[in-house]
């Protein structure tokens, strides 16, 4: 059953549930990016080198992973408004404690604040599925993940200006009392959902359980999750940390010149996302195949990694534009998986989905490094080691879309009868 809002008009949608979620959105994308603008104050403040810096930062994305199945949970029961607004004055109290002058105390503002910010993500996304019509779900997505991307570049330039004249304290207690505004915002604006909430109130921990088994079983599911693992996790490995040292060391540009490329990176998937997200909702009202559209803009953000792992010193400003223009293809995963399962799986569906991509990141971005110091013994060079990091990741994503395109050529009767079979489940 559609949410009630569903039947406002868009207008209404967009100021009180569309805007404000993505702002939530957006807070937790500058929360996430702000630490490679602030680390040499980081380390200066808590006397830490590179590992200690390393764990504090990645903390973050450990926080939210480990948020995402509550968090499913939660949104399936309580609704958007009631799950994110609350989650976010944890998040707040985690900015604030984050500037106390201990390092297990800023830890423990870390780790909450990718707790309290958890949510974010999910809950923007479920909030989309159920206020939109499925043809407009690919643009209005795209749309959220390129507006919350100015996050994401706020924590670079804006944020080194903005410290020029503040400590980075004062800095992240400004960001705690916009967080709580903003919590006070969604719960004041954004509509009730009680007419759509189903009835798992009552649901025991065991049927908790088994409806996340329901969405992890589901062969459209496991069709796509591998994608979203590599693809997502390559893109968040790189653009928070390998991709400034593979223009440095590979593409051999200096300091400068890579942080202008890294820019040009996060400002095109900034554009990608609207640009290609609303195209492809264009092309779907007139009757194109959402999968295929995903698969084909996947299949060029993979083709345009080979070409930079080729050819590293070839226009690297254009190549890392095209491939933050093309992320769009990942991300619209989303907006299949939403418009094919039942609403009542959206936010279970979306968390999951969540975690594979944090989770990969997370794991990806060590990975890389792993690889990298086994890769220079063998090559006895840190620049070939990182060609050869960089192509199993490409390999493995490779790997997966073969997958995504294989599993769509099962016979359809068999396939229909897997989904039929599933889907039957869902009232049990």
């Amino acid at each position: 059953m559609p949410w009630p809002i569903f039947r406002r008009s868009s207008r209404q949608i967009v100021l009180t549930i569309f805007l404000p979620f993505t702002a939530a959105y957006l807070i937790s994308e500058l929360y996430r990016n702000v630490n490679g603008v602030i680390a040499p104050e980081l380390r200066q403040t808590f006397d830490i080198g590179p590992v200690g810096l390393g764990f504090l930062s990645s903390v973050f994305l450990i926080a939210i992973a480990a948020a995402q199945i509550p968090v499913g949970v939660l949104l399936d029961r309580y609704g958007s408004r009631r799950v994110v607004a609350p989650m976010l004055l944890l998040a707040a109290a985690g900015a604030v404690l984050f500037t106390m002058p201990s390092y297990p105390a800023a830890v423990g503002g870390r780790l909450l604040l990718g707790l309290g910010l958890g949510a974010c993500w999910a809950g923007a996304y479920r909030a989309n599925v159920l206020s939109w019509p499925r043809e407009r779900l690919p643009l209005v997505n795209g749309a959220l993940l390129g507006l919350s991307g100015l996050g994401a570049l706020a924590a670079t330039r804006p944020v080194e200006a903005v410290l020029s004249l503040i400590s980075w304290q004062s800095f992240f207690l400004g960001l705690a009392a916009i967080t709580t505004l903003l919590a006070i915002l969604i719960f004041a604006v954004v509509p009730s959902e009680s007419e759509d909430i189903d009835a798992s109130g009552s649901e025991t921990l065991a049927e908790v359980l088994h409806g996340f088994r329901k969405v992890v079983g589901h062969p459209l599911f496991r069709r796509v999750w591998p994608l979203t693992f590599m693809c997502e996790g390559t893109w968040l490995a790189y653009q928070g940390l390998w991709g400034g040292v593979w223009l440095r060391q590979v593409s051999d540009l200096d300091s400068t010149a890579a942080a202008n490329v890294l820019f040009a990176f996060a400002l095109a998937i900034v554009v990608g996302q609207i640009v290609l997200s609303g195209l492809t909702g264009w092309l779907v009202k007139r009757g194109a195949r959402l999968e295929w559209m995903m698969a084909g803009i996947t299949g060029g953000f993979i083709a345009t990694q080979c070409f930079i792992a080729f050819f590293p010193r070839a226009m690297p400003t254009a190549s890392w534009t095209s491939l933050g223009l093309l992320t769009a293809g990942p991300i619209l995963a989303y907006a299949w998986l939403t418009t094919e399962l039942p609403h009542a799986w959206a936010g279970r569906v979306v968390s999951l989905i969540n975690l594979c991509a944090t989770l990969a990141g997370f794991l990806l971005q060590y990975a890389v490094g792993g690889l990298i110091d086994l890769f220079s013994i063998v090559s006895g060079s840190e620049p070939n080691a990182q060609r050869w990091a960089f192509g199993l990741l490409i390999g493995g994503e490779a790997t997966a879309l073969l997958w995504f395109l294989a599993s769509n050529w099962l016979p359809r009767r068999m396939w229909a009868t897997q989904v039929r079979e599933v889907a039957g489940q869902i009232d049990r």
